[in-house]
């Protein structure tokens, strides 16, 4: 367990001895283990405590009023789960959090974190990368927003994924990337088809491989 906390983020530049030292209190943190499909947790439950996926990957999903559902895209092994909501004035769970397979999710009591980033240079340091990355993350998906057709969602997604040393982008799920955009898997392979028409883009295997850069900056236009 304590190997692959130390590639976490949170404890990112602490020694194995360090992170077995900070966790020694086992009263400060539980951990939880889940099947596939189990919820781990749910939407507007207060947060509590840091959750870290310790084995697993977890997905988050996102109902709306009209009953309609959509998946947020997966994180697996280390990560935190919405550190964001961790503390402020709503800190409530936004999305609610489903187990990809055999998972094990340890969570830290928040005053310890709090704690922690009080008596730790290290953590505390981690902790604000951690919220600054988070935001980038979403600054990215309100742009995403401002693109009034899938085609453009898809052009941006695929420019900001690829780049000249590497034009692939593994794509093994084309529902589960089709989500990330709220579109169907359908929606989502037709403008794909449309691409490779064009010759903008070139589906190999699991892999979509750009081809005419500038013609999706043109789509962008």
């Amino acid at each position: 367990m304590y190997a692959i906390l130390k590639e976490c983020p949170l404890f990112r530049g602490l020694t194995v001895a360090q992170i077995e030292d900070i966790l020694a209190d086992k009263g400060k943190y539980a951990l939880s283990e889940y099947r596939d499909g189990d919820l781990i947790a749910q939407r507007d439950t207060a947060y509590s405590g840091l959750m870290i996926i310790i084995k697993g990957k977890v997905h988050g999903k996102m109902t709306y009023a009209s009953g309609r559902s959509a998946d947020i895209e997966p994180i697996e092994a280390p990560q935190l789960i919405a550190p964001a909501f961790l503390f402020g004035g709503y800190n409530k769970l936004p999305i609610d959090v489903i187990a990809d397979g055999d998972v094990t999710i340890m969570t830290i009591h928040r005053g310890y974190i709090f704690e922690l980033m009080q008596n730790n240079v290290v953590i505390m340091s981690n902790f604000v990368d951690i919220l600054s990355n988070r935001a980038n993350v979403w600054s990215k998906k309100i742009y995403y927003l401002s693109f009034r057709s899938l085609r453009e969602k898809v052009a941006n997604y695929l420019l900001d994924h690829t780049h000249a040393d590497n034009s692939a982008l593994l794509m093994p799920d084309i529902a589960e990337t089709a989500s990330y955009f709220d579109a169907t898997r359908s929606a989502l392979q037709t403008v794909l088809d449309e691409m490779a028409k064009k010759r903008l883009v070139r589906r190999d295997g699991d892999s979509v491989v750009v081809l005419n850069p500038q013609g999706l900056r043109d789509i962008l236009k």
